[in-house]
């Protein structure tokens, strides 16, 4: 179902948080920027990720194959991912599962959108750009932290 194809980029780089990180995004906010070079986006962040694009966030992550996000989803309605994100995956390849349980997977060069309840798991190395609405990635990022902080008590 490519229409239905997508991300749930703020839960990238799974293994750099589980490791010594505290704070799954480290993010910066953008005022009356409407354009900004790869190059210049954040970078080494658990999630690289701007804030203050219309309401929306802009994403660009590197997940290592092998990543699933579905651990840090847990407390999340269906345990999934609760946010919509539209995206272009620019190299590697993606699982999503849906809350139906059925699963797409995405492969690069593609462009996606994935409406709330999703997990993903990284197949291919992967570098994935996308959008999401600002204050529910927000609030996901704030339980995200939250739930990893108490596990590290």
């Amino acid at each position: 179902m490519k229409s239905r194809l997508a991300v749930c980029l703020p839960l990238l780089m799974v293994i750099m948080i589980l490791s010594s990180q505290t704070s799954i995004a480290q993010s910066k906010s953008v005022q009356n920027t409407i354009h900004i070079s790869k190059d210049d986006f954040p970078k080494d962040n658990p999630v690289n990720l701007l804030q203050g694009w219309g309401d929306m966030v802009v994403a660009i992550n590197e997940p290592p194959a092998g990543t699933d996000y579905t651990p840090l989803l847990k407390g999340q309605k269906d345990d999934l991912c609760q946010v919509s994100h539209w995206g272009y995956l620019e190299k590697g390849k993606l699982k999503v599962i849906h809350t139906d349980g059925s699963e797409s997977e995405i492969g690069a060069g593609e462009v996606f959108y994935m409406p709330p309840g999703h997990t993903v798991m990284v197949l291919e190395n992967a570098r994935i750009i996308d959008f999401s609405p600002e204050k529910p990635m927000m609030k996901l990022l704030d339980d995200i932290n939250k739930m990893l902080s108490a596990t590290e008590k």
